[in-house]
This record gives C-alpha cells, sequence and structure tokens, in this order.
C-alpha cells in the first residue's frame, strides 16, 4: 500500500517520500522538514497514536491524516483529539485522499498565513497592540516607540476619519511612555453639554451653580500625572476654547467658583475627524489654540487606504473578540480575507470589528467563510480603476500596467499571490505579465 501510494501521488505531481516504521519517519522529519504525512495506525515499532505527539513536537503545524482497516470510532476520536487533521479507513480511495490532502495543506498554509498576520504586524504597547502592515501604521509605530523612549510630553494631535483607531494610538502613546503607570483619562468633546464643559474638565467648588452642593474635581485634576485624551477637539464649544489654551499654556486652571489656582502636570492628546484648518478659516476653531495642539501630528490614513491591514486586522479582531466571548479561536479563509480586502470600509477598523463580532455571535462553524460575510461586503467585487479619465495626451499603458505590477509586489512585499491578487489576476497570468516586463 505504502508503494503504491507514493506511486500514485507522484503522478498527481506531489513529491513523497516512503518510510517503514517510526523510526525511519522521526528520522526523516528531522533531516528535512514535510508538508504532510500519511500515517499508518500500525507500524512494526510502534503505533500511530504513539508517534502522533512526537510529529507533533517537531512541527506543531503539520497535518497528519491518519490510515488504518481498523475503523474504531474510538480510534479515530482518539487521533483527532491528538491532533490528527483526519482519520481515513483503508481500502484508501484516491479521488477522496487526494482532496482531503488538498485541503489539509490549505488548511496549514491558512493558518501560517494567520499566525504572520499575528505576529509579524503586531505592535505592543504594554497592553495596546497596534496592527497593521502598511507602511503608514509602521511610521505611527516608530512615532510612538520614539515619544516613548525620549519620555516626550509634548501635545500630540491625531488626525482621521472616525473608525480609524485614533483612541488606540492615543492609549499606545500612553502605555508606551513614563506615565503609563498613572491614570488615562479620555473625554469625548461632543458628548459633554457645552454649559458643563468647565465643570467636568476643571471642576467646581460647591455652591458654584444651582445644585453643585459639594465640590468636584475636573477630569485635569484627576488625571495628574497621568494622560488626558481629548477626542473630537474639533467640536470643543468656543467659550471653551480660550480658557483651554489658557491651561495648555500654563497647566494651570481654577475650578469653576474657586479662587485658587491648581496646579497639574498630564500629557495631553487630542483627536480630531475634521478638517482643522478649515475650522480655522471659518472661526470655529482658534488659530492660536490649533498650533498649540498641533505640536506632534499624526495622520492615520482610513483603512481603504491601506487595504494590507485589513487581514491582519481581521486575525487581531477574531482572535480579541473569540477570547472576550469565551469562544475557541477561528480562523478566517482566504476567500473570506480576499473578499474583506475588495471593500472600502467607511466605518474603517470600527466597522470591521463590528461585522467580525456579529458573525462570531450568529454564525457557528470553525471558520469565517466568505458566504456568512454581509451581502453589501460580497457584493462589492474587486477593487478598479473604474472612473479613472483617460489623459487628454494619452498614456503608455505598457508603462502604467508595468508600474501597477510593481506597486502590488512592493505593497505584498514581494510575494506573487498577494500581488495576483491585489490585480484581480491568477498566479500565472502575473507570472506571464513579470516575464513579459523583465520584472524580477
Amino acid at each position: 500500500i505504502r508503494l503504491w501510494l507514493a506511486e500514485r501521488l507522484g503522478e498527481a505531481g506531489l513529491i513523497t517520500e516512503d518510510v517503514a516504521d517510526g523510526a525511519s519517519l522521526l528520522a526523516a522529519l528531522a533531516r528535512e522538514p514535510a508538508d504532510l504525512v500519511l500515517l499508518d495506525l500500525r507500524l512494526p515499532d510502534a503505533t500511530g497514536l504513539e508517534l502522533l505527539p512526537r510529529i507533533k513536537a517537531l512541527d506543531a503545524t503539520l497535518p497528519v491524516i491518519m490510515m488504518t482497516a481498523y475503523g474504531e470510532v474510538e480510534t479515530a476520536v482518539a487521533a483527532v483529539r491528538a491532533g490528527a487533521h483526519h482519520f481515513l479507513e483503508k481500502p484508501i480511495n484516491l479521488p477522496e485522499l487526494l482532496l482531503l490532502m488538498e485541503q489539509a495543506l490549505e488548511a496549514r498554509d491558512l493558518r501560517s498565513e494567520i499566525e504572520r498576520f499575528r505576529e509579524g504586524y503586531r505592535w505592543q504597547f504594554a497592553d495596546v497592540s497596534l496592527v497593521g502592515r502598511s507602511p503608514a501604521m509602521r511610521k505611527i509605530a516608530d512615532l510612538i516607540t520614539r515619544l516613548g523612549e525620549k519620555g516626550s510630553t509634548m501635545n500630540v494631535l491625531l488626525r482621521g476619519e472616525s473608525g480609524t483607531g485614533k483612541d488606540v494610538v492615543a492609549r499606545a502613546i500612553h502605555a508606551r511612555g513614563p506615565r503609563r503607570t498613572q491614570p488615562f483619562v479620555a473625554v469625548n468633546c461632543t458628548s459633554l453639554p457645552e454649559q458643563l464643559v468647565e465643570s467636568e474638565l476643571f471642576g467646581h467648588e460647591a455652591g458654584a451653580y444651582t445644585d453643585a452642593r459639594e465640590a468636584k474635581r475636573g477630569l485635569f485634576e484627576i488625571a495628574h500625572r497621568g494622560t488626558v485624551f481629548l477626542d473630537e477637539i474639533g467640536d470643543m464649544p468656543k467659550p471653551m476654547q480660550a480658557k483651554l489654551l489658557h491651561f495648555l499654556e500654563t497647566y494651570e486652571f481654577r475650578r469653576v467658583g474657586g479662587v485658587r489656582s491648581i496646579e497639574v502636570d498630564v500629557h495631553v492628546i487630542t483627536a480630531t475627524n475634521r478638517n482643522l484648518e478649515a475650522a480655522v478659516a471659518v472661526g470655529e476653531l482658534r488659530e492660536d489654540l490649533f498650533y498649540r495642539l498641533n505640536v506632534v501630528p499624526i495622520v492615520i490614513p482610513p483603512l481603504r487606504e491601506r487595504p494590507e491591514d485589513i487581514a491582519p486586522l481581521a486575525v487581531h479582531f477574531v482572535e480579541l473578540l473569540c477570547h472576550d466571548l469565551r469562544q475557541p479561536v477561528r480562523e478566517v479563509t482566504k476567500e473570506a480575507i480576499r473578499t474583506l480586502e475588495a471593500y472600502a470600509w467607511p466605518g474603517n477598523a470600527r466597522e470591521l470589528r463590528n461585522v467580525i463580532e456579529r458573525l462570531l455571535l450568529l454564525e457557528d462553524s470553525d471558520a469565517i467563510q466568505v458566504e456568512q460575510l454581509p451581502a453589501e461586503i460580497r457584493g462589492t467585487g474587486t477593487r478598479n480603476a473604474k472612473g479613472m479619465v483617460l489623459p487628454a495626451n494619452g498614456l503608455e499603458l505598457d508603462a502604467l500596467e508595468r508600474d501597477l505590477i510593481c506597486q502590488a509586489l512592493a505593497r505584498a512585499e514581494g510575494n506573487k499571490t498577494g500581488a495576483a491578487r491585489l490585480l484581480g489576476l491568477s498566479r500565472d497570468t502575473l507570472r506571464y505579465r513579470l516575464e513579459k516586463y523583465g520584472i524580477h
């Protein structure tokens, strides 16, 4: 059977090595890694169940398909629990075996890719994870690291559309800096009633206004020696802007109704999804406050401009939410990843997280499949250049195509399969074009 299998699998285009016993198998695996093992249950020197943990010790990701003429249900269950990919009874059905092998290899590739997303594209700042592989996210991670190393308390202004992760970056800055053990206080400026903004930020004394029966510390006072994150700073009421500017210049304030100046030590991080320059131009934002806030600007691009971050973010959200929901961690199929990458994500990372959470709650499969995705995501198709206008003086199509291929290869970090996916081509078609344009 072993010799017959080796011959048939070789005819199917697979490179095989056949061994007669467990010791030879372990020696072969130690000598050269394999992509898959077909393991008989009964061997001259051991059983397949005895060998399985030793194989997994060499390579935990190596898929093993067990084969036996003894089709006991208990044995099959034990094999799968011990880490076997599948259990196959003799006589061997070759088409069934080839299909199982294909599925096992695809599953291993998927796990390897997910592990690469999980470990290779994540920056950990204490308990805050920053995820992505785009040049923009690498630049932001480097800047956070530099700010932390220098112990900087310069005002940071985070800019980006709603849902891009400005709050995550703010928490990462705090977690990487010297104030990481002190309070992090987040304030959404749009959620505070205009008449209570000053009281919330600076506090008030007893009797300062109706219903102020006792003194109250403001958020700046509570965050002493820590960090204050003012989200949606572009919506700060105009009367408060002068008082905030004074505070940022002196780090002193008076509670509402108070006469004593209070000095605090806080690092101020602000964020906005608005065009602050336009707000300054129309008089909605003080120009001097804008410059005071914009000492260290950090721009977070929308997700549609960094599609290479979608896959690692999806894997990160699955891992995070499965932990929160007390579920086993699920995989995301390659087809689902490709569909997610083709969608424009107007709600950015927040929308992606919400979609993942909905799937984990409503679907029971072991992996997230493309058919489980919402219709609006599945219906987008691939990205294209629809709406692109031909220049009046024309263009050189071959040069444009060559440039797009080079861009795709750069974005996929030289991975031809990834570049082909970005271009909507098969790998063979991309290979033809690489040869055509002499791209190496």
